[in-house]
């Protein structure tokens, strides 16, 4: 019983360090892949991926077991970024249990890194809202949201190696030890689901969002206006993904995947400088933010 005690005391010890050091020396065992050559490489990354996985699952969810015994979990923009780094973490670590040959860590992991720096630094910024969550179109909004934003960052990865393939195959350039990527068809393939799939939910959390900002327009003085800085760029940014998902699936030359690869790359900087936006503007400070970025209500 001592021992079930001691090993309960110990999980909930665990610290952000703890996950961000696994996947940072899983990293830097991917970038070693192009120096020299260990049979047991792949094996070692695998073995952090999953301590780093669950060292980050237990740190989320001790932090939601606290958040919900005084109030709301995913109330920070905090705890998103560190449930979007989870999230790529596993999607990798899946990715390269079928591409053990190929270098996908070097694509993933500086954007999973990057996340939980980002998390860091923002650690201290004012929370959502203390109110009470429960409103359906809140949560709608909120899952939604959070899983767009998952599959744009899946979506820039890819594309991103795309880029690099298409490039190395243009030029011709002989295969560098320890440096392969999927086919250009595989890539192309991901990225083109990742990019559907990010739309439909960011489509889905704005329209959801809008109907809170009806639902809660006469209960709240201070409703987000309809010219705020951040709802005219987040329908900008749908307006530009349905744009370029139906310029994907209409434009059919040789070259179409080099050019949506550009395209779900803009797109990802896009979200980034909207969420951006809602983040260190004056939007984030309005009480109704919570519920609307939150997916919360009354």
């Amino acid at each position: 019983m001592l021992n079930v005690i001691a090993m309960a005391d110990w999980l909930t010890r665990i610290s952000l360090s703890c996950f961000a050091l696994s996947y940072l020396i899983a990293l830097l065992l991917e970038i070693s892949r192009l120096f020299y050559r260990v049979s047991v490489r792949s094996v070692v990354i695998f073995v952090m991926m999953l301590a780093g996985i669950f060292a980050h699952s237990i740190f989320l969810w001790d932090k939601f077991q606290a958040d919900f015994s005084g109030g709301t979990p995913l109330a920070s923009w905090y705890d998103w970024c560190l449930v979007i780094s989870l999230a790529l973490a596993v999607t990798y670590t899946i990715i390269a249990l079928q591409r053990v040959r190929h270098s996908v860590g070097i694509f993933f992991l500086p954007v999973i890194l990057g996340l939980i720096l980002f998390a860091i630094s923002i650690e201290g910024h004012q929370p959502f809202s203390a109110q009470e969550r429960g409103n359906l179109w809140g949560m709608t909004h909120g899952i939604s949201l959070l899983a767009g934003t998952v599959s744009m960052a899946i979506a820039f990865t890819t594309g991103l190696m795309y880029l690099v393939q298409a490039s190395r195959l243009k030029r011709k350039l002989p295969p560098r030890a320890g440096f392969r990527l999927p086919s250009l068809e595989w890539l192309q393939v991901c990225n083109r689901r990742s990019l559907f799939l990010a739309t439909g939910l960011i489509m889905i959390g704005l329209f959801s969002g809008i109907i809170m900002n009806v639902q809660f327009q006469n209960k709240l003085k201070n409703i987000v206006p309809w010219d705020d800085l951040v709802v005219i760029s987040s329908s900008v940014l749908l307006l530009w993904l349905i744009g370029v998902s139906v310029f994907e699936m209409l434009y059919r030359p040789a070259r179409q995947g080099r050019k949506i690869a550009y395209l779900t790359m803009a797109s990802f900087l896009f979200l980034i400088m909207v969420l951006c936006f809602v983040i260190f503007g004056q939007h984030a400070e309005t009480p109704v933010v919570a519920m609307l970025w939150s997916g919360g209500g009354e």
